[in-house]
């Protein structure tokens, strides 16, 4: 197996790698070993093909630096960000009750801890709220203007 096999697998590698997370990062290094396997196919050795790779990566992430958020936002154009986890949360609405110790509002059967999102701002028991952000577990809330 000559040197130049070496460079294509890893190239192909992460450009395999660049279609299933598409971040552009191992579009750079699966290019860059591309570009050192051309290199070894007109006779470079080791340390030729080493120096041809990081400069090509480095070059190609250089140049592309200020558009690489035009190409990544082009790559994932018709995927649909859904949020996850306690960003799921926020923008959901629900009454507010008063437990022993704090407020608390239920969201599909769990029951969360809430502080008005605005300091001064004071909650009551019945009110309507939305979730606007959160810090740890503790739900932030605004009251819906009805």
């Amino acid at each position: 197996m000559g040197l130049w096999s070496f460079w294509l697998i890893l190239g192909v590698g992460f450009l395999v790698a660049e279609l299933l997370t598409m971040s552009t990062t191992c579009l750079y290094v699966g290019t860059g070993a591309l570009a050192a396997m051309v290199c070894a196919l007109l006779g470079g050795e080791w340390i030729p093909t080493i120096i041809t790779f990081v400069v090509a990566t480095a070059v190609l992430y250089a140049s592309t630096y200020r558009m690489r958020k035009r190409l990544v936002k082009a790559l994932h154009k018709g995927s649909e960000h859904t949020a996850t986890g306690m960003d799921a949360i926020i923008g959901r609405t629900g009454t507010v009750v008063q437990t022993a110790d704090c407020l608390r509002m239920r969201i599909d059967g769990d029951v969360w801890q809430v502080r008005a999102a605005k300091h001064g701002e004071t909650l009551a028991p019945g009110e309507e709220v939305r979730v606007v952000g959160y810090d740890s577990i503790i739900l932030k809330v605004e009251l819906i203007e009805n």
